[in-house]
């Protein structure tokens, strides 16, 4: 216990930033959801991570050119998405498998692509030097109160947008402003802590709380609380070595944050289908 203790203090800006970005994205997640659009979401991640794989081939220094780039790749996206004639999940599938593969193909090229683009599909909090002062965490904060402070404004066009265009007029400016917040906000994470952690974060929490809360307020500090709880527990569980074969073995940070979110959201589903299973049987 006074190991993991003293570990604790030793990864604390490692600990403070992935629950700050599991955060920021649990509540971007929420419209993501319920816009019903988590597959251009997860597609979306996978983008990005091919932008900061040829962010990395280019040698591009710095975190703003990922970002510039991912909010580029947007545009496309959406015309694509858009085409008449094909379904929208058959584009996205098809986007979804192309920039994974165009991703693994930067991979072959080996070197500095190799090992960071590694890191970004996978990621590992504990041995990343992720610093609570980045650029890129900034960046994420000043696009997630962007998103705050026209939060009614995306929801009114998501639920109804034919009034909509009565009231205010043409809603494509904050569609953009959203779908530009959205790639700015998951190239920082992808960039700091791995595609899987960001695709975990932005939709685990919504999925497992959504058919439990209706109130988009309570909704919202309960993601947050729920990706925390998570990131902090994940973290936990990642200092505790298992011995095996006589040598120590600790489990990667990031996937036992993801599988403890999967654990929490399968627990919440089954809590919810036993209690409306007993409470219908006891109402007959």
């Amino acid at each position: 216990m006074t190991n993991i203790l003293s570990s604790w203090t030793l990864f604390l800006p490692q600990i403070l930033v992935g629950s700050l970005v599991g955060a920021l994205l649990s509540v971007l997640g929420i419209l993501i959801v319920l816009r019903g659009m988590t597959f251009f979401g997860v597609t979306l991640s996978q983008a990005v991570t091919f932008s900061v794989a040829l962010s990395l081939f280019m040698e591009w220094p710095g975190e703003i050119f990922p970002i510039l780039f991912s909010c580029v790749l947007v545009f496309p996206l959406l015309y694509v998405r858009k085409l008449r004639g094909m379904k929208e999940e058959v584009i996205l599938g098809i986007l979804f498998v192309f920039f994974s593969a165009a991703s693994q193909f930067m991979l072959a090229l080996g070197g500095n692509v190799q090992n960071h683009l590694m890191a970004a599909f996978f990621g590992d909090i504990l041995t990343s030097q992720v610093r609570a002062d980045s650029f890129g965490i900034y960046i994420a904060i000043f696009f997630f109160i962007l998103y705050l402070s026209f939060f009614r404004r995306f929801l009114f066009i998501s639920f109804d947008r034919d009034e909509y265009k009565i009231q205010v007029g043409n809603p494509l400016p904050f569609d953009l402003l959203f779908y530009i917040i959205l790639a700015a906000s998951l190239t920082v994470a992808v960039n700091l802590l791995g595609t899987f952690y960001s695709i975990a974060h932005l939709i685990l929490p919504v999925f497992a709380l959504l058919p439990i809360i209706r109130s988009l307020k309570l909704l919202t500090v309960v993601c947050v609380l729920f990706s925390v709880f998570a990131t902090v527990s994940g973290f936990l569980i990642s200092l505790v070595g298992i011995e095996r074969n006589g040598e120590l073995i600790y489990f990667p940070t990031s996937s036992s944050i993801i599988l403890v979110l999967c654990g929490l959201a399968f627990f919440l589903h089954l809590v919810r289908f036993l209690f409306t299973s007993v409470f219908s049987k006891s109402v007959r």
